[in-house]
């Protein structure tokens, strides 16, 4: 018995195993979404909590979450009392979790004297060319070139690769064309050749009749002769 429940385990933890590992290997990244006054070093953005107004902000989404008369609201700008707000000065904590406003308090306690003493960069001023990407950062014009080269490559790439399969395509067609012609030919010779077998052999055949009757008819002839 023990020996059965080792085996159901040891099956089914072979079926879970390779789920959780692909699971793992699975990489979200939002970049090109990210507002350019978040910091650098995240591929991926869930939530940013910014201390200093108490405010959430949803990347996915790219919305504002606060609380405004006893409830959460999510708005595409903030009140008009954070108008001037200043975010690339501001610092901001992310965090990647389902709906982190719903455990506001302890969020709020930890990070209510926040101090963040590294250096600190924004998208904006990052200079890694994957942060180009986004469309506000001010050197997206030069991600869009270089997609625009990338792009005439993949184009350049498929056109020599069309062009190799028709070459290729018309290649195997007139080899095919020729050899069947060759075949044709061939098969035309071998044709007329056995036509003229037929004739020489029908030729012979008559030839051999015409003789048989012609002795018959002499032979027919020189007895009546001689019985005269």
């Amino acid at each position: 018995m023990k020996k059965l429940v080792l085996i159901a385990v040891l099956f089914i933890g072979g079926l879970i195993a390779p789920k959780a590992a692909e699971a793992q290997i699975q990489v979200r990244v939002n970049i090109g979404v990210q507002p350019i006054w978040g910091p650098v070093g995240f591929d991926y953005v869930e939530y940013y909590y910014i201390p200093e107004i108490d405010v959430y902000y949803h990347v996915p989404s790219r919305e504002f979450i606060y609380y405004k008369n006893g409830r959460w609201v999510a708005r595409k700008t903030l009140p008009s009392m954070y108008r001037h707000f200043d975010f690339y000065r501001a610092r901001v904590v992310v965090i990647n979790e389902y709906k982190p406003f719903l455990r506001h308090h302890e969020i709020q306690r930890r990070y209510a004297n926040y101090r963040d003493f590294r250096p600190y960069v924004v998208i904006r001023d990052a200079r890694d060319p994957r942060y180009f990407a986004n469309r506000n950062h001010p050197e997206h014009y030069r991600w869009l070139k270089e997609r625009e080269r990338r792009d005439d490559r993949y184009r350049d790439d498929r056109n020599r690769r069309d062009n190799d399969r028709r070459y290729n395509d018309r290649r195997d067609k007139d080899r095919r064309d020729n050899d069947r012609k060759k075949v044709v030919k061939k098969n035309s010779k071998d044709n007329n050749k056995k036509d003229n077998r037929n004739d020489n052999r029908d030729n012979r055949n008559d030839n051999r009749d015409s003789n048989r009757n012609d002795n018959r008819d002499n032979n027919r002839s020189g007895g009546s002769i001689y019985r005269r």
